[in-house]
Formats: C-alpha cells, structure tokens, sequence
C-alpha cells in the first residue's frame, strides 16, 4: 500500500498537498488567494475534499454580518438525511457539498442569540470538514465561537451539544492573503498557504463529481500517521529546530508571533511531511519548509520605532531604510540562512 501512495502523491496538486498534510498531522490550516474573490477557491476546496479526501465539506460564507448561531447552525448536517436522499454518498465519490450564504439583506448585531434554532438541530452532527471563506471578515465573537470548537471539539446550540468529529479538519479561507484573524484563533491554525492563480482550480473547473486516480481515503490518511510516528528525530535536528525558534525571536526584523504554540506545531509538521518524501527521518531541509507554512501567518514585523537595536542606540532613520521592503517571507528566509544545518 505504501508503494500505491507514494504514486499517487505525484499527481496531487498544492491545495491537495496542503489538506493531506493537514491530515496526517491533525492541524488546522489557513488557505488564501490573489484574486479578489474566494469563491472559487472555497468550491476548490470543497471539490477536493469531496473528490480526492472523501470527506463531507460544509462551506460557510462568512461576512461582518454573520451571527454566532449562524455560524454554529451551519456547521451542522444531518447525515441521517444524507444517507438516505443521496445516492452517490459512497467510497469518496461525489460526495456532497453545503454551503451557507449570509447576505446582509437585514440588519442584525453578531451577539450570541441572533437566531433562532430549532428542535432539529439535536439530530444534527458537525461535519468533517468545515470551509470558512472570509472568516477574517466575522465579528470577533464569530471567530471566538470557532476558536472555542477547535479547542474544545464541541459547540452548544440552544437545545443540544455537538461533538466534532475526532478527524475533523478546519480550513480558513482568508479574504486576502495579508488578513489577519483573532490573535489567539491565529495561533490555532497550524499553517497558511497562498493559492496561486496560475495552478488554477481543476476540481472546480472540471466539476466532474467523480474520483481522480489520486484520490486519498482514510486508510491511506492512517498509514501515513502510522509512518508519521515512526519518524526519528535525532538530537541534532532537535537542536537545530530550536535554533530556528531561538534566531526567529532574536531576529531583528520580528516583533512577535513566535509562540510556543508554533514550536510545537513545527516538529509535528516537519514529521508530517517525512513519509511524504519517502523517508523516516526529519532532514534539516524539511524543517525549513516547515519553517515556511508554520510562520507567514503567525510573525508580527518590526518597524523602526521598535526595532531591537532602538535600545543601544541605533539611528531611527537608519533603521528605517533597513526595514523598509522587508516582507515575513524575508524575514523567515533571513532567519534559515543565519543557522549551520546540520551535516
């Protein structure tokens, strides 16, 4: 079976690889785009994991507008009624996609009780795969409520409590990839991925509703969390991954963002992504391309009014000029080239 995966590796694109690692490590990711809508990249989400994953997505179409309980109600389905209304729901093909749209046709405040729910919510389950497209855009107590199901696994409704599912995969959509969600929801997300323009959308152009030849179910999603924590990570690369952390917080081009929280997720995705490579030992070069999903997200720049050097005396204006252009990616890339990998 191993052999079957790494072929089929070959054929899965960006967005595919980003939701399969997600997977096999169990985070989170945060997913953006260029161009001015997310639709289309919410649909190519949800198409793969419906085509390729075999996961049921719900996509929610999030706006200031939003409340909480809508937030909540739409994450719910009834896989009762799935099961029995829809015929093709089965060995992860043309599987089914909802999603939510919240226009502001009324006006409405995004406080907890901004709706109502029904008795029918207590036959409800949290769906596998939850799409939040434009989730930066919500109400803070919108990203709270999705902050509290990530932390806890289980959302209240007015009638009933619901567990998510133990596999459960949260993707964020961003509205633009410079957003910003709530800082301690931020923290939450393992990774971020831009979505080129140029990769297109194949599942949602296509929209052919059957599985590809690389599709990924499961078991396959298992063996590679098997393989996962097989992984050896040798004393020199532990060190050398907390070289990173240390020379990312003494960087005089960071502020912040380098939490313990990353620490942790960066050694899970740097063994996440070993058995995708064919080997069972983390290289320093896998934990610099985890360095650079773990990290966009996450780091605060600095500026020249507080800059580290500002203590000792450094020129203002000198300063200044130093840090002017410097993106994250500069600063991450800055970083990794400062540190001796290890032989």
């Amino acid at each position: 079976m191993a052999s079957t995966i790494e072929a089929r590796l070959q054929g899965l694109g960006d967005l595919e690889l980003a939701l399969l690692v997600s997977m096999i490590a169990e985070e989170h990711c945060i997913v953006s785009t260029n161009t001015a809508t997310t639709t289309s990249l919410s649909q190519e989400l949800s198409f793969t994991c419906a085509q390729t994953f075999g996961v049921k997505p719900v996509v929610i179409e999030c706006s200031p507008e939003t409340t909480v309980d809508d937030f909540t109600n739409s994450m719910l389905i009834d896989l009762d009624e799935l099961k029995d209304n829809i015929p093709g729901v089965r060995d992860g093909m043309d599987r089914p996609t909802f999603s939510v749209d919240f226009s502001p046709s009324r006006e409405r405040s995004p406080g907890r009780f901004g709706s109502f729910a029904g008795d029918r919510l207590e036959n409800k389950h949290i769906a596998d795969v939850i799409i939040a497209s434009g989730l930066d855009t919500a109400h803070d107590a919108v990203q709270l409520q999705a902050l509290e199901l990530l932390r806890s696994k289980r959302i209240f409704t007015r009638s009933a409590m619901h567990v998510a599912p133990k596999d459960m995969l949260f993707i964020a959509v961003l509205s633009r990839p410079q957003a910003k969600l709530c800082r301690h929801f931020n923290d939450v997300f393992a990774m971020s991925h831009i979505h080129d323009d140029e990769d297109g959308h194949p599942h949602f152009d296509s929209q052919s509703g059957k599985a590809l030849s690389s599709a990924f179910f499961l078991e396959d999603v298992k063996v590679l969390r098997q393989q996962m924590e097989n992984v050896f990570l040798t004393a020199e690369m532990a060190q050398y991954l907390h070289n990173v952390v240390v020379f990312m917080r003494n960087s005089r081009y960071i502020k912040g963002g380098v939490t313990a929280t990353a620490t942790r997720q960066m050694r899970s995705i740097s063994r996440a992504l070993a058995p995708l490579h064919g080997i069972d030992y983390v290289p320093p070069s896998l934990v610099a391309l985890a360095a650079r999903k773990i990290y966009p997200h996450r780091l605060v720049l600095a500026t020249h009014e507080n800059e580290k050097s500002l203590l000792w005396g450094s020129d203002p204006r000198a300063v200044k000029e130093l840090l002017e252009g410097v993106t994250v990616e500069d600063a991450i890339e800055a970083v990794l080239a400062s540190i001796e990998a290890p032989l």
